[in-house]
């Protein structure tokens, strides 16, 4: 239960996690993006806010030089309007005291009509260059100006930025053909013009846009300050705010790890609240079904006790500490006796409910320090740590006794449970878990052989264990070739001895190996009957062989098949609804299938062989009985045994030429067959004499490598006949 619990808390492999951690040192944190995203936005806006402000602020002062400039320009008109009178002596200081006033004026100068300058007075704070006399395309570009909307020019510096000049004429008015108080609106507009001079005003406003430059960058200090500050006051309420979601980091990470017993932070906020209990919700649910799934995984659904996957887990954890601690343990393998007859009277659910008080018997038997498992069917194991092999004969004979008094009740039917129980000690690590169950298995075999419902240890010599070994080895194969479908089926022809035409086909089991090869019936058969696999091999071909008739039929629809049975065919009770359900499946007529039983399972079975066969006649299926003549009483099987052929056995054909009392012995059983309407097939038919030989002899059909070796697929042919034979076949027709 450690491992099992282990892998489920580490479903994250140590290379999943190494690729998890650098995904996520490549991911962003929200937190960190949200910050950025926060000082971004206010530096942008701050940068925009600055930059508005000084280039407004240059729009305003511009703006505002050119309507000072305008203004000034008119109050130096008045102030200036002197000069073209008499002289004025106080003009000069008027002027004086006006531009001392703005030092932005650089100088101010007045020019005659004819572009000569009369007078220029430069601001003491701000120098000015002296000023030249007009040219000629100045004096008419400025004489142009008196009857414009704007009476003036302003001309910037390039080189200078701030520095500006103005230019504007000066000029007298007189309403014409008017008295002074006799005035007439219609007249008002008409006026003569006589141009006096020129003003020329020269500004330069760097003192001012240093002052305002000055401010600037203290207001821009200051909003820059207040952006820092903005940024950490956001800083720290944006991780206030989002340390929620920061919390959830570590229990998700748990949760993905496995570990849903986590703790999560209480939220402050309503929606991470949400998503905190919706966690611990779905924690919960995951814990509940895991637990679950352990439970399913580890036991048994019926019984409740360990299933075999886990209790394979317990023996191989107790293999080791054995090994370790230098101490004995024992393993008990329980099989019920003749639990299929509960299903067969009383359905399944019976001997569910019969299962479900065995195991409780048997919880109450072995006590809570034995590990209990029912290890498949009505098969039980039982693991007893730290127990000698006296307390473990006592604690057999104990399950054996308990069982015996145990009663079940179904119904109007009382059912008395019996049972086998083969033992087997574990004194080292020298057996695998596999190897010791094979050992308990075999020892339980013993004990039904030797008349059921007691126990039997099992001891093992040296030349045994390696025969065993082989035997687990073979059990592996066997166990992955139905579990990966890795059996083979191969087809033999068996032909008419009068005709030579293909009657049917015998289906024969191959194992297929990794490096390609095939592996005879032979070689595994045996160690399939010693650990109890001959019944799902049985089933396995029996499916295989009726889906490959139906494939092969589309060809040929006479095919026929014939189908080999194991005694442990017969002993499950399923054959006849499994043969049922797979000709009904596939569309193949009962007819074309021929099953084949061996004479010694007829000896050993013969009562409920022939109920088996009797249920299969009816549906249609045929029945040969296999290796005829070996056995002391095989024509008695012919009485009690409804068969449609007989296979001679292949020790009477091998010789068949040279031995002339295996030629009486085959014409005998042919005459029997012919009394008794049974079809007889010769076995083993190596050569073209044994064949000629077999048609003087009575014998129906012939099987073997001169008629044909095993093929992967089913091949119709027809073999050539004696001439003898074929004479002997156009007298009769003749006749």
């Amino acid at each position: 239960m450690t491992e099992w619990v282990t892998r489920l808390a580490k479903r994250i492999t140590p290379t999943a996690r190494l690729e998890r951690a650098a995904t996520t040192r490549q991911k962003r944190l929200l937190v960190h993006e949200l910050l950025s995203l926060q000082i971004f936005i206010t530096f942008s806006i701050g940068a925009l806010a600055i930059a508005g402000l000084y280039w407004g602020g240059q729009w305003v002062l511009q703006d505002s030089y050119a309507r000072w400039a305008k203004q000034w320009t008119e109050e130096l008109n008045e102030l200036g309007a002197p000069l073209y009178l008499p002289r004025d002596g106080e003009v000069l200081l008027r002027l004086e005291s006006f531009i001392a006033k703005y030092p932005e004026i650089s100088r101010v100068a007045y020019y005659g009509a004819g572009g000569a300058q009369l007078m220029s007075i430069s601001n003491p704070d701000n120098a000015a260059s002296e000023a030249a006399a007009l040219d000629d395309e100045s004096l008419q570009n400025l004489t142009a100006l008196m009857d414009s909307d704007a009476p003036y020019v302003i001309e910037r510096d390039i080189l200078r930025g701030t520095a500006f000049t103005m230019s504007a004429p000066i000029w007298t008015e007189a309403l014409l053909d008017d008295g002074l108080f006799d005035l007439d609106a219609t007249t008002i507009s008409d006026s003569a013009k006589s141009l006096t001079g020129f003003v020329v005003l020269e500004l330069d406003y760097g003192l001012f846009q240093e002052n305002l430059v000055r401010r600037l960058k203290t207001a821009i200090m200051v909003l820059v300050a207040l952006l820092l500050a903005t940024v950490i006051v956001g800083r720290r309420y944006l991780l206030r705010a989002l340390s929620s979601i920061a919390d959830l980091q570590e229990p998700l990470s748990e949760i993905a790890k496995g570990n849903l017993d986590v703790e999560f932070k209480p939220a402050e906020h309503h929606e991470i609240s949400e998503i905190v209990e919706a966690l611990k919700t779905t924690a919960s649910a995951l814990g509940e079904r895991d637990a679950k799934l352990l439970e399913h995984a580890n036991h048994d659904a019926l019984t409740g006790l360990f299933n075999r996957r886990r209790f394979i887990e317990e023996l191989r954890e107790e293999v080791r500490a054995v090994a370790a601690n230098d101490y004995r343990s024992a393993l008990l393998l329980i099989d019920l006796d003749q639990f299929k007859y509960v299903n067969d009277t009383c359905g399944h659910p019976a001997g569910d409910r019969m299962l479900q008080a065995v195991a409780e018997q048997l919880k109450t038997s072995v006590g809570d320090d034995a590990v209990t498992a029912r290890f498949g069917g009505d098969e039980f194991v039982v693991l007893a740590s730290g127990i000698s092999e006296r307390e473990t004969r006592v604690l057999a004979a104990t399950i054996v006794e308990d069982m015996r008094r145990l009663v079940h009740h179904e119904d109007d039917k009382v059912f008395h449970i019996h049972c086998s129980v083969g033992v087997t000690m574990i004194r080292s690590a020298k057996f695998t878990p596999d190897e010791l169950i094979s050992q308990a298995d075999i020892a339980c075999r013993e004990a039904k052989a030797s008349g059921r419902n007691k126990f039997k240890a099992y001891n093992i010599g040296e030349r045994e264990s390696e025969q065993m070994a082989a035997d687990v080895s073979w059990v592996q194969l066997l166990r992955g070739a139905l579990d990966t479908d890795s059996f083979l089926l191969r087809y033999q022809p068996i032909v008419k001895v009068k005709t030579g035409a293909t009657g049917h086909h015998e289906v024969l089991l191959r194992l297929g190996m990794p490096d390609g090869k095939t592996i005879g019936p032979d070689a595994f058969l045996p160690a399939a009957v010693r650990f109890g696999l001959m019944s799902e091999i049985d089933t396995w071909v029996v499916r295989h062989a009726i889906r490959a008739l139906a494939k092969y039929q589309i060809d040929d629809p006479g095919l026929r098949f014939t189908i080999n049975l194991s005694a442990n065919a017969f002993e499950t009770g399923h054959l006849a609804p499994l043969v049922r359900d797979e000709l009904k499946a596939h569309g193949v007529a009962a007819e074309h299938v021929i099953f084949e039983i061996t004479e010694s399972l007829a000896a050993r079975h013969l009562r409920h062989v022939e109920s088996e066969i009797t249920t299969l006649r009816k549906m249609g299926c045929r029945f040969a009985l296999d290796d005829f003549g070996t056995g002391y009483s095989a024509f008695s099987y012919l009485r009690e045994l409804t068969v449609d052929y007989i296979k001679i056995d292949g020790s009477f054909i091998r010789g068949l030429v040279n031995n002339t009392l295996d030629q009486k012995v085959v014409r005998m059983i042919g005459e029997i067959g012919r009394e008794a309407d049974i079809k007889t097939i010769a076995e083993y038919v190596q050569n073209a004499a044994v064949f000629g030989m077999l048609a003087r002899l009575g014998i129906d059909y012939a099987q073997g490598n001169y008629i044909g070796k095993p093929t992967a697929r089913p091949v119709m042919r027809t073999m050539p006949i004696p001439i003898d034979s074929r004479r002997n076949q156009n007298r009769k027709r003749e006749a």
